[in-house]
């Protein structure tokens, strides 16, 4: 484990997922962090949101695995009025992946849900449903390419549900639980289990430290180790 830490902190360190809340105008957010599993497979990002107006946030996902490179720039709009405990989000999102010398186009569109509450020290939920279609090219996969490594790649479609429960049990320290269900083209589905410690750290940056367990589909166990920073 500790190995597997260390190697992740030499990476441009799972993206976040952006939540039904919308970012206060002239908010950024920003996270780096990174995935490696027992296989051997990796995957780093840098995400960012930026609040453009009271009820629209700007985002941006840079993916980068074995074999493959993603660029994506998302739109939502938060479809609640504000007021009440639920918030609900529409997302949409265009991008383009970089598979060797292809450069395939991406669309996404995503549907989110959330809520706080003030039990055990204050929490929140979400649920989103994300759909994404890449467009056709040659499978990557060969015999240098084997089927887990290439679960870190993009699918020609691919469906997702990401639910989460999030807590907050004292200052400086969240405990993020999150379920990932993910149907793809060339996969089939799987389910993962992503709970992970977020800390405080000087200044305004957080650590989240984590692993993925998987459910089931084929996939290995992994740790996560991620960064935070809001401005």
């Amino acid at each position: 484990m500790i190995r597997y830490v260390l190697m992740l902190a030499l990476l441009l360190p799972l993206s976040a997922q952006a939540g039904p809340w919308p970012r206060e105008v002239g908010q950024v957010f920003l996270s780096l962090s990174g995935e490696r599993n027992r296989a051997g497979a990796s995957y780093a990002s840098a995400y960012g949101e930026y609040g453009l107006t009271p009820r629209t946030t700007l985002g941006v996902e840079l993916g980068r695995t074995t074999g493959e490179t993603t660029a994506i720039l998302w739109w939502q709009r938060a479809l609640d009025d504000g007021q009440g405990v639920h918030r609900i989000a529409l997302q949409s999102g265009v991008g383009a992946v970089r598979r060797g010398d292809d450069l395939l186009p991406l669309a996404q569109g995503a549907l989110s849900w959330g809520r706080g509450f003030d039990r055990w020290g204050g929490g929140w939920m979400t649920a989103q449903v994300l759909a994404r279609m890449t467009g056709g090219a040659p499978d990557p996969r060969g015999p240098d390419m084997p089927s887990l490594a290439a679960s870190f790649l993009t699918a020609k479609r691919v469906v997702k549900a990401d639910l989460t429960l999030g807590l907050r049990p004292r200052d400086g320290l969240m405990v993020i639980n999150s379920l990932w269900l993910e149907d793809r083209q060339d996969e089939g589905f799987a389910a993962r289990l992503a709970p992970s410690l977020v800390f405080d750290a000087p200044g305004p940056i957080k650590i989240e430290l984590g692993v993925v367990q998987p459910l089931t589909g084929r996939a290995e166990q992994a740790v996560r180790l991620g960064t935070w920073l809001e401005f």
